[in-house]
């Protein structure tokens, strides 16, 4: 390849990844309407049942509620920080928006693929408390159904700010009342 059109290449995925960026910056400045979290509820509420009726079949969703103040402010740390915020920000914001430009509906489908995919990959690679659970089919299959209804509603509000809060509310209550003590 000629050193100019080596050069125009590097230009042009250096533009692509630029537009990515700023399109994942602009979900995140944009606060959605009071109709699109209306509409965001209305999904998310039922698919977290379903999500936990899948994880109560698992064997990973059972009621243990966390009965110090102290391990409440580290689930929310950890819902939060390391659970909610960086995934949506790399599913839901830089892959999507990737992923989008070539086909909304397959970006949408292959961002979900991928963040359920996530959680096994993890599980193999990192020796964690919650190796059993990401390693299981069924919260494969919850995180496909999670997945789903999150690029939806990041599609429609054209915001990351709904996916964040239910992301984060969900991971919460797993860890505050459904889940085992893995921290």
């Amino acid at each position: 390849m000629s050193r100019s059109r080596l050069t125009k290449a590097r230009a042009g995925s250096n533009g692509i990844v630029r537009i990515i960026f700023q399109e994942t910056i602009a979900a995140l400045k944009t606060w959605p309407e009071r109709k699109h979290w209306a509409s965001a509820l209305r999904l998310s509420i039922p698919a977290l049942a379903i999500i936990g009726f899948i994880g109560f079949l698992g064997g990973w969703v059972i009621w243990y509620p966390l009965d110090r103040w102290q391990d409440i402010v580290k689930a929310l740390l950890i819902a939060v920080f390391v659970s909610a915020l960086p995934a949506e920000l790399f599913f839901r914001g830089f892959l999507l928006s990737a992923l989008a430009k070539f086909s909304p509906r397959w970006g949408a489908w292959l961002s979900t693929i991928a963040f359920a995919a996530f959680y096994p990959v993890y599980g193999l690679l990192n020796e964690t408390k919650w190796n059993g659970v990401f390693l299981s089919l069924s919260f494969f299959v919850a995180m496909l159904v999670f997945g789903v209804i999150l690029s939806h509603i990041r599609i429609v509000s054209r915001s990351l700010w709904p996916v964040i809060i239910i992301h984060g509310v969900a991971a919460l209550i797993w860890l505050c009342v459904l889940g085992r003590r893995f921290y």
